[in-house]
C-alpha cells in the first residue's frame, strides 16, 4: 500500500470507561484520516514510536524503567487495518492514540490558518560580544513535539515548555465512585480530550509564547479555556458520533450527552461521578441540570480553570444557538410545522441530517476560534480581545454572516458578562479592529513609504538588508555584524531548500567547493509558502524577515506611525524600558513575520501578514524604586516585567496595513505600569499555580509550572 494515501488510524471516541459501556458501543472508537504530507515519510522509512515531521512518541515509562516496543505504523498489517485495534492492555496502541488525535489536532490548526505549525523555539544563545547577546536561529528550530505515553505515574497530564513534550500520567481508580472498578488502571493518554487538549497548549505556545505570562486575570484563562474549546468543538466534528449522541437526546444538544464534557473516566475516577469539566451544565444535589449564563460570573473568579470555564461556557453557548437555527426548518418538516419532535426514535434520515448541520457548525466554529489567534494583541490579551479577533477575523473572510455566527457569539459573550473593557455598546461594528483609516483618521502620516518599504522588504531583501546599518547608532560595525548575521540566516534557509550550485572552476580537473545559493534565498519572497513550506525553512524564515522589518521600522522616515501603532523608540523614554545595543534607544522585537491563508465563502484565498512587535519593560512595586529606576537607572532586580505589544495585518497585495490590533496602552505609559503592577501585587497574596514564573525570562520554572497548574484537581482537574 503506497504511503502517499491517507494514514487511517483507530482511536477511542471517549474515554474507554465511558466508550467500554454497552450503551455505547457503537460510537466506542473512530478511524482517524491524516494526510500524508504532514508526515513526509519516504516509502522506505520505518515509522517507528510513531516518529515523523511533527512528532515523536517516545514510550519510557521512568516509575518502572522500561521502555515500551515501539509501534511500526508502517506494517502492512497495521496500516491496512486502520492500524492497531483500541484497548487498554496495549501500550503499543497508547502510542498510536496519541500520535493520531495529537496530529490530527495539528492538522485543524494548520486548515485554518494556511501555514504549516511550528513548536516554540528553544532558547538559543549564539555568543556574546562587545553588541551583546546575538541569537542562533538555526539552534532554535524545534522539529518534533516530544510525547510521552507513560511518563507520570500520578493523576496528571501536562505540556512541558522547556522539554517541548506533553507528558501522560497513568494511576489507579480509588473506590470513592461506584461506577468504575476500585484497582483498575486510568491512563490519561487514552483520553481524546486529554490529547487534544495538551496538544493546544503546546500549539499555543508557539504561537503566542507570551499568553503564558500572568498580566491580568484573563491570559492564562485563555490558554486553558482555548485547549478545552478545540477539544469540545473536535467531538462535534465527527458525524458518526454525533449521529448516536443526538439520537440519545432526540435532537436536543441542550441536554445532558457524552459531547458536551471533558475527560468523563479521569473526572469519575478522582470521585466525581462526572466529567472533569462540563460545557453544558453539571450535577447538582445528583440531578443535572444545564449552566445557565452569569454576566457577573467573571467578577467572582479569579483560578484559570473556573475563568476558563465560562469563556469554554460562552462559546458552547454560541455553538448551541447556531444549531438550532440550523435544524429549525428540518424539525419543522419532521413536526408537521410545530417544531417539537413526537416521542419515538429519530427517522434516519432526520438524525443523519442533524448530525451533518452540527457538524458543519461545529467545523465552522472551530475554525473560526483557531483564525482568531491571529487576530489578537501579542501580550496581555484579555477575553474582550479574543471576543474581538473571533468578529473581525469572520468579518474580514465572510463578509455577509449568513448563518448568525457572529450574532451567536456576540449574544453568548455578553450573556457571560464578556465584553472589552470600557466598550459601552457592543455589537458587530464597534467589536471589529480598527483599520488603518480609522486609527489614522487624525494622525499626520505618510502610509505611502511604509507600504512600499514593506514590499520591497518581502520581493527583494537584499535591498532592505542593505539599509539596516543606517538605522544604527552605534560604530559601523555593528550594522555591518547584523548584516552578516542576516546573510547566515539566508545561507541556512538555502541549505535547508537544498538550493546548491557547483562552481565552474576546475582545479587540476576537480570541481570546487559547492556553495548556497543565497542570492535566490535573497531574491524571493518564502512566506508565500504556506502548507507547502518546510518547517524549518519557515522558522528561519520568520526570523529572517522579523530582522529586516526591525530595520525598516527604524529608519527615520517611518516615525510617524509609531504613536498610531503603540511603540515607543523616543530616547527620552523611561530608562526601564529594555535597550536596543544597536541604537541605543527602546529595543523593539519583532516577534513574528508570517503568513495566513485563508478560504474565503467564494473559495478564494485571501492571504496576509501578520506582524507581531512587543516592547518590554523593567517593573518595580515599591513606586520610589520605579521612579529612580526610570530616571537615572537602578542596580536592583527588577519585580516584574510589564509588555505592550501590537499586531499588525498587512494585505498581501497591495502591502497597506489593514488592521491594528493593540495593547491597551504603550509600555511606556505609567498607567499600563500601575495596572501591572496591581495585578502582580494582588497575585502575591493567592496560591501559585502552573503559570507563576512562566514568562519568556524564567523558562527555568516553566516545567513545574504547568505540572502544577494540572495537579489541582479540586480546581478543575489534570487536563
Amino acid at each position: 500500500m503506497s504511503l502517499y494515501a491517507p494514514r487511517t488510524l483507530s482511536v477511542f471516541a471517549f474515554d474507554p470507561a465511558v466508550a467500554g459501556k454497552f450503551q455505547n458501543r457503537r460510537v466506542k472508537n473512530l478511524v482517524i484520516s491524516l494526510p500524508w504530507e504532514m508526515e513526509r515519510l519516504e516509502e522506505k522509512d520505518p515509522f517507528v514510536g510513531p516518529r515523523g515531521e511533527y512528532i515523536e512518541v517516545v514510550d519510557y515509562d521512568p516509575s518502572s524503567g522500561v521502555f515500551y516496543e515501539p509501534v511500526n505504523l508502517n506494517d502492512p498489517t497495521v496500516r491496512l487495518n486502520d492500524g492497531l485495534a483500541p484497548t487498554v492492555d496495549n501500550p503499543q496502541f497508547h502510542q498510536q492514540m496519541v500520535y493520531a488525535v495529537a496530529m490530527n489536532t495539528i492538522a485543524a490548526f494548520e486548515q485554518a490558518l494556511g501555514r504549516v505549525a511550528l513548536w516554540a523555539p528553544r532558547s538559543w544563545r549564539r555568543s556574546k560580544s562587545e553588541d551583546g547577546v546575538q541569537d542562533d536561529p538555526d539552534k532554535g528550530f524545534v522539529q518534533r513535539l516530544r510525547i510521552y505515553p507513560h511518563a507520570l505515574r500520578e493523576a496528571n497530564a501536562y505540556y512541558d515548555p522547556q522539554k517541548k513534550a506533553l507528558l501522560f500520567g497513568y494511576f489507579q481508580a480509588g473506590p470513592e465512585n461506584p461506577q468504575m472498578l476500585p484497582g483498575s488502571m486510568i491512563f490519561t493518554c487514552l483520553s481524546h480530550d486529554i490529547i487534544v487538549h495538551e496538544t493546544c497548549h503546546a500549539l499555543l505556545d508557539g504561537m503566542h509564547p507570551y499568553f503564558a505570562e500572568p498580566t491580568n486575570p484573563d491570559v492564562l484563562a485563555l490558554h486553558e479555556a482555548f485547549a478545552d474549546v478545540v477539544a469540545i468543538l473536535q467531538h462535534f466534528s465527527h458525524p458518526e458520533v454525533l449521529e448516536d449522541q443526538i439520537a440519545k437526546t432526540h435532537g436536543d444538544l441542550e441536554r445532558q450527552s457524552l459531547l458536551g464534557q471533558l475527560a468523563q473516566e479521569f473526572g469519575q475516577a478522582l470521585g466525581r461521578g462526572h466529567a472533569l469539566r462540563d460545557a453544558l451544565g453539571k450535577v447538582v444535589d445528583g440531578e443535572w441540570r444545564p449552566k445557565e449564563p452569569d454576566n457577573r460570573a467573571l467578577e467572582r473568579t479569579q483560578s484559570p480553570h473556573a475563568r476558563g470555564s465560562i469563556l469554554v461556557a460562552a462559546v458552547f453557548r454560541a455553538f448551541l444557538a447556531i444549531y438550532k437555527d440550523r435544524v429549525a426548518d428540518l424539525l419543522r418538516i419532521a413536526s408537521d410545522g410545530r417544531g417539537i419532535l413526537p416521542d419515538g426514535e429519530l427517522d434516519p434520515d432526520l438524525k443523519r441530517r442533524l448530525a451533518r448541520e452540527a457538524a458543519k457548525s461545529a467545523r465552522h466554529l472551530l475554525q473560526m476560534c483557531i483564525r482568531a489567534l491571529d487576530y489578537c494583541p501579542p501580550v496581555d490579551v484579555t477575553f474582550g480581545d479574543y471576543l474581538r479577533a473571533l468578529i473581525t477575523a469572520d468579518a474580514d473572510l465572510y463578509p455577509q454572516d449568513d448563518y448568525g455566527y457572529r450574532a451567536a457569539l456576540i449574544e453568548a459573550f455578553t450573556a457571560w458578562g464578556i465584553r472589552p473593557k470600557g466598550m459601552q455598546i457592543v455589537t458587530e461594528k464597534t467589536l471589529l479592529w480598527p483599520t488603518i483609516e480609522e486609527a489614522s483618521s487624525d494622525a499626520e502620516t505618510d502610509f505611502f513609504e511604509f507600504t512600499e518599504d514593506f514590499g520591497t522588504l518581502l520581493n527583494n531583501p537584499k535591498m532592505r538588508s542593505d539599509a539596516i546599518s543606517k538605522v544604527s547608532k552605534a560604530p559601523d560595525s555593528d550594522g555591518y555584524q547584523m548584516q552578516l548575521a542576516l546573510e547566515e540566516v539566508a545561507r541556512l534557509i538555502a541549505q535547508a531548500l537544498g538550493e546548491e550550485d557547483e562552481s565552474r572552476s576546475k582545479y587540476k580537473g576537480q570541481t570546487m567547493t559547492r556553495y548556497f545559493n543565497q542570492h535566490e534565498v535573497m531574491s524571493r519572497n518564502l512566506l508565500e509558502l504556506g502548507l507547502a513550506a518546510d518547517r524549518k525553512v519557515e522558522h528561519l524564515v520568520r526570523y529572517f524577515y522579523g530582522e529586516l522589518f526591525w530595520g525598516m521600522i527604524h529608519e527615520q522616515k517611518h516615525e510617524g506611525i509609531y504613536k498610531l501603532i503603540g511603540i515607543d523608540l523616543r530616547e527620552d523614554a523611561p530608562k526601564t524600558i529594555n535597550r536596543s545595543t544597536y541604537t541605543g534607544k527602546p529595543a523593539l522585537q519583532v516577534h513574528s513575520v508570517r503568513m495566513a491563508n485563508r478560504v474565503g465563502d467564494r473559495g478564494q484565498i485571501e492571504r496576509e501578514y501578520v506582524v507581531e512587535l512587543v516592547q518590554s519593560r523593567a517593573g518595580y512595586f515599591d513606586p520610589d524604586d520605579q521612579a529612580k529606576a526610570d530616571s537615572i537607572g537602578l542596580d536592583k532586580p527588577r519585580d516584574f516585567v510589564a509588555r505592550s505589544g501590537v499586531t499588525l495585518l498587512i494585505d498581501a497585495r497591495s502591502f497597506q496595513i489593514r488592521r491594528i490590533i493593540r495593547t491597551d496602552g504603550m509600555v511606556s505609559s505609567d498607567r499600563v505600569l500601575d495596572r501591572h503592577r496591581s495585578y502582580r501585587k494582588d497575585r502575591s497574596f493567592h496560591p501559585t499555580n502552573a503559570f507563576d514564573g512562566l514568562g519568556r525570562d524564567d523558562d527555568a520554572e516553566a516545567s513545574t509550572a504547568f505540572a502544577a497548574l494540572h495537579r489541582h484537581a479540586g480546581e478543575g482537574g489534570s487536563a
